[in-house]
């Protein structure tokens, strides 16, 4: 009897050690990494002078294809078929007396894999072809004007929105150039789940972003201070947008990231971003 009990301690000894074996395996096994994101294709920015500040990024780069422009750079969403964001460097040597070309047309410099927007793709669409680099900020050359009006340069934007608030910040922008001032701008789209599309699919933004740093005529991404001027702006593309002023407008630019999910400044010292992002601009 007795050598019945031991045996049959030892085996039930033997089969707790095995579970606690196996559900400590179970714990420990790594899990299985998901698929990488794609890289970011397209032209490389490297030098560009148009994103001094940094490149913005999103945890999802395969949908940003990055355009080195002469006169601008951008990402450029295939899947949306419009710019997730445009940066230029606007100084006072770019603003002359060269007249509006109007010159909208597709972007040939864009690889055959994506879909290339026409000026006719808004046709009868209710919605502007509204710049992110604007005709007006590229007047020094007839070949600056012109590449503002690639169709990657281009949103759906409502007239009331267009030729509104956001055209108003558009010429404070270029005040403060002809003071002699250098601003850093990025501007680009806020998406919904429900965004609407127009012709061969082109999303609508339901509002649209924009960051403007002021500084001085050389100035680098670490000669910014906790009191360079930031501006920042979230304008809804809807009919909300009719008789408004652009000031009224103004958030941080921690909350232009938190809607776009961009990270941008990212070359500005940390220090510092902490503090910029997070201010909102008084009204000039």
């Amino acid at each position: 009897m007795n050598l019945i009990r031991t045996t049959t301690s030892v085996g039930a000894f033997l089969l707790a050690l095995t579970l606690v074996g196996c559900a400590h395996n179970q714990q420990t096994t790594p899990t299985q990494p998901g698929p990488e994101p794609m890289p970011i294709q397209g032209d490389s920015l490297d030098g560009s002078p148009h994103v001094l500040l940094g490149i913005p990024i999103d945890a999802d780069p395969s949908d940003d294809y990055l355009l080195n422009r002469k006169y601008w750079a951008a990402s450029y969403n295939p899947k949306r078929l419009d710019a997730n964001w445009v940066s230029w460097q606007l100084l006072a040597a770019d603003l002359g007396n060269t007249d509006r070309t109007d010159a909208f047309a597709e972007d040939l410099a864009l690889p055959d894999s994506i879909r290339k927007v026409t000026p006719k793709d808004y046709v009868h669409s209710g919605y502007d072809k509204g710049h992110m680099c604007p005709s007006a900020d590229r007047t020094s050359t007839v070949e600056a004007n012109t590449a503002t009006f690639l169709m990657t340069n281009m949103q759906p934007q409502l007239h009331v929105l267009n030729a509104g608030p956001w055209e108003g910040l558009e010429r404070y922008e270029r005040s403060l150039a002809m003071q002699g001032k250098q601003l850093e701008i990025i501007a680009g789209a806020v998406f919904t789940n429900s965004t609407e599309t127009i012709g061969p699919g082109i999303a609508v933004p339901t509002a649209n972003f924009k960051i403007v740093v002021v500084m001085n005529p050389g100035q680098t991404a670490g000669d910014v201070t906790e009191s360079t001027p930031v501006y920042a702006v979230i304008m809804p593309n809807t009919q909300e947008a009719k008789g408004t002023k652009w000031t009224q407008y103004l958030v941080s630019v921690d909350e232009v990231e938190q809607k776009t999910g961009y990270d941008f400044l990212s070359k500005v010292p940390e220090a510092v971003q902490k503090v910029i992002e997070a201010r909102v601009a008084s009204t000039p």
